[in-house]
């Protein structure tokens, strides 16, 4: 059948239309926060508010082929990660990662991982394919130890991820010095204990692990509260001081058992009781998702968007 000039017009508009809808993906028209069944009330500690993020079922499909993916606190324990210094000589901001299994391993921005010659924490989030070896970006978070400890060049384990101003330091200011300045305030604020400033000092201090604690019991159970949650956003007195949104539930699910200890680092250090509204959350949420072709332009100076083979897989906002 031929068609006539008005219709292949409008049959090339549709699939103009087709091709560049079918790439939006993180929007107010795919997302939304979510406060039903008193959700956020439910997930709300002290200085600290969760409100999850769902993804519709568009959002679903535009990332349907994405797979799965393996965290790195679990492929570090049990080898299929292993993280190490580099062999060509050891350098404080950058770290060797060898993929050991056949599944692909998502390594998380701001996630620690203690060893080595000193605590690091990764400089930004990296997928990495099976039997891959690579070097990573990293930042220092043991400001006094340069040597090697008991597990020599390796990197035996991870203690999730630091607290929000550390983790914007690393995203937005890229500079070592600043990242150990947040390190440092993290600990000072906290009264912990540290031989070498190392955050894991901070996360390991006894008084620091039971409001932890508290904190985690009362909001671990949030990927699950109801179908679809992608991400989350962090509220403290007035104000946001953490969104994450991911792909997938499921990469959003596996990387909130470590995310949610920045959100407690951040209440525990610099939080207040939350005063902010629904309305006001709902304002900042439109406000960032409106235009999907400004996200990135958002994103800088206040954030950090992960992109792999050009599709956004992870934004974060502190």
């Amino acid at each position: 059948m031929l068609l006539t000039h008005s219709a292949r017009l409008f049959l090339l508009a549709s699939l103009a239309f087709i091709a560049v809808h079918s790439k939006a993906q993180m929007n107010a028209e795919n997302l939304a926060p979510t406060f039903a069944n008193d959700l956020s009330v439910r997930f709300t500690c002290e200085n600290l508010r969760l409100i999850p993020i769902v993804g519709n079922e568009t959002y679903k499909k535009a990332y349907r082929d994405v797979g799965n993916y393996v965290p790195m606190n679990k492929a570090l324990q049990d080898g299929r990660l292993k993280v190490k210094e580099q062999e060509a000589g050891a350098t404080v901001n950058t770290l060797q990662v060898q993929n050991t299994s056949k599944d692909t391993i998502y390594l998380m921005q701001g996630e620690v991982v203690v060893g080595g010659k000193q605590d690091r924490m990764l400089a930004q989030d990296v997928i990495v394919p099976p039997g891959k070896t690579m070097n990573i970006g990293a930042f220092c978070v043991e400001h006094g130890r340069w040597q090697a400890g008991s597990t020599g060049h390796d990197f035996n384990g991870t203690i999730g991820v630091v607290g929000q101003q550390t983790r914007k330091a690393a995203a937005v200011d890229k500079e070592q010095t600043r990242v150990w300045e947040e390190v440092a305030k993290d600990i000072e604020k906290n009264k912990a204990q540290t031989r070498s400033g190392s955050y894991a000092h901070l996360m390991n201090d006894k008084d620091f692990q039971a409001k932890r604690q508290h904190y985690r019991e009362k909001l671990l159970g949030l990927p699950a509260s109801a179908s679809g949650i992608v991400g989350v956003i962090a509220v403290s007195g007035d104000k946001v001081v953490g969104l994450d949104v991911f792909a997938t539930q499921e990469l959003f699910a596996q990387a909130f058992p470590q995310l949610v200890d920045a959100y407690i680092a951040e209440a525990l250090s610099n939080g207040k009781p939350v005063t902010m509204t629904e309305a006001q959350v709902r304002v900042y949420f439109t406000g960032l998702f409106n235009d999907e072709r400004k996200l990135e332009e958002k994103s800088n100076g206040n954030g950090y968007l992960f992109k792999s083979s050009g599709r956004k897989y992870r934004l974060s906002m502190f």
